[in-house]
C-alpha cells in the first residue's frame, strides 16, 4: 500500500507520505496523508477519505495482481552500474519493483539471455540506459525485438552505445528514446514512466475494442 501511495501522488493524486507502523508482529499501520482545500464542508471531508482509502486499497491490489516492475538494462559496471542504481532509486520511490540483472541470482542451466528475458516478461516495462556500449546491446534485439516488450531508452546527452538501433525509434511504437543531461535525469526518468504507463494503457483499450474474446 506504500507503493500505491506513491504511484498514486505521482499521477496527481492529492495524497503523499505514505507510512507504515507496527505495534507488534500482527497489527501493521499504513499512514499517508490527504490533501484538500480548506473550505471542504465536512461532509465532502468524510466521503474524500473514504474514497482516498478505496482508491489506495484497489492500486494496492493491482499492484499484487498485476506486474509492476521495471527491469533496468545497461553498462553495470563502475559508473555505469551507479547511473543503473540512480534510476532505480527514482523508480522506486515512483512505487516501482526494480531489476538490475547483475543483483539477481543466477540459475543453473539459464542462460544470460533466458534470465534476461525472465525478468523482461515479467516486468511491466523495460528502461535501458544506452549512453554507453555494453552487454545490453545484444540484450535489445531479445528484449524489444522478439519478446515485444514496452522500452524506454535513456541516453546522455551527446554520448550513445550505437547508430544501429536509431531508425527503430520511428519504426516501433513500443519503443522510446529519452535524453537526458547531467542535470535532467529525474525528470527523463518521469517522463519515461508517463510514456511506458500510458502505452501500456492505450494498447490495453486498443486489444478490448479489436479482439472479440477481450470485449
Amino acid at each position: 500500500m506504500e507503493r500505491a501511495v506513491r504511484r498514486l501522488q505521482f499521477e496527481g493524486h492529492p495524497i503523499s507520505d505514505a507510512s507504515i507502523e507496527s505495534d507488534d508482529d500482527i497489527h501493521i499501520f499504513i499512514r499517508f496523508k490527504l490533501t484538500l482545500p480548506n473550505n471542504t464542508p465536512s461532509q465532502r471531508i468524510v466521503s474524500s477519505i473514504e474514497s482516498a482509502f478505496d482508491l489506495v486499497w484497489e492500486r494496492a491490489n493491482s499492484i499484487l495482481e498485476n506486474s509492476d516492475s521495471v527491469l533496468i538494462l545497461g553498462k553495470d559496471t563502475g559508473e555505469g552500474l551507479v547511473r543503473l542504481k540512480i534510476i532505480a532509486f527514482e523508480l522506486e520511490r515512483l512505487g516501482y519493483y526494480t531489476y538490475i540483472i547483475k543483483d539477481q541470482p543466477d540459475k543453473i542451466g539459464e542462460s544470460i539471455i533466458q534470465k534476461v528475458l525472465r525478468f523482461a516478461l515479467s516486468s511491466k516495462f523495460v528502461l535501458i540506459e544506452n549512453s554507453e556500449s555494453s552487454g545490453h546491446l545484444y540484450e535489445i534485439p531479445h528484449v524489444t525485438k522478439m519478446a515485444e516488450s514496452v522500452t524506454a531508452v535513456l541516453q546522455e546527452e551527446g554520448k550513445g552505445a550505437t547508430w544501429m538501433f536509431e531508425d527503430a525509434y520511428g519504426k516501433h511504437r513500443h519503443w522510446r528514446k529519452f535524453v537526458y543531461t547531467q542535470t535532467t535525469m529525474q525528470a527523463e526518468v518521469k517522463n519515461a514512466v508517463r510514456w511506458a504507463e500510458d502505452f501500456v494503457k492505450q494498447f490495453g483499450q486498443f486489444q478490448k475494442a479489436t479482439l472479440p474474446w477481450l470485449t
